[in-house]
């Protein structure tokens, strides 16, 4: 499996006909006006592979505090059928990932392929801030 686009997004939510609507993908930082603070992080991802291969799918997605405690988890899967003429699969999510952010920091969301995995397949940073009360909110 490949993945062409996993990261979190402002909005990401699935289309009735298959597709994705996002925007404010990537993500590139997320403010909070306290902490501890509960945040739910819509996540795109999107992943092919080629015909004939990985039909019945997991994965886990993993939040990582600066501390590099878990702080969130969502385990999903899927079938993915062949589809009889065409050589490549392709697959596309919006999940939404609920986390505890204790502190602020630089925390890092990650692909993981089970639950026990030491290192994810791929991973994003993303910091969540309290706003400099000085300055405009973003």
């Amino acid at each position: 499996m490949h993945v062409a686009a996993f990261a979190p997004a402002r909005i990401a939510r699935l289309e009735d006909s298959g597709g994705v609507i996002s925007e404010g993908f990537p993500l590139t930082s997320y403010y909070v006006d306290c902490f501890p603070a509960e945040i739910t992080l819509p996540l795109l991802l999107a992943v092919y592979t080629g015909g004939g291969s990985e039909y019945e799918m997991r994965r886990c997605i993993f939040a990582i505090s600066p501390k590099g405690e878990r702080v969130g988890y969502l385990e999903f899967g899927w079938r993915w059928p062949d589809t009889p003429g065409i050589p490549i699969k392709y697959r596309v999510f919006a999940h939404q990932l609920r986390l505890r952010a204790p502190s602020g920091g630089i925390y890092r969301i990650g692909l993981y392929e089970h639950p026990e995995a030491p290192e994810p397949e791929f991973s994003f940073p993303i910091p969540v801030l309290k706003p400099n009360p000085l300055l405009a909110k973003p």
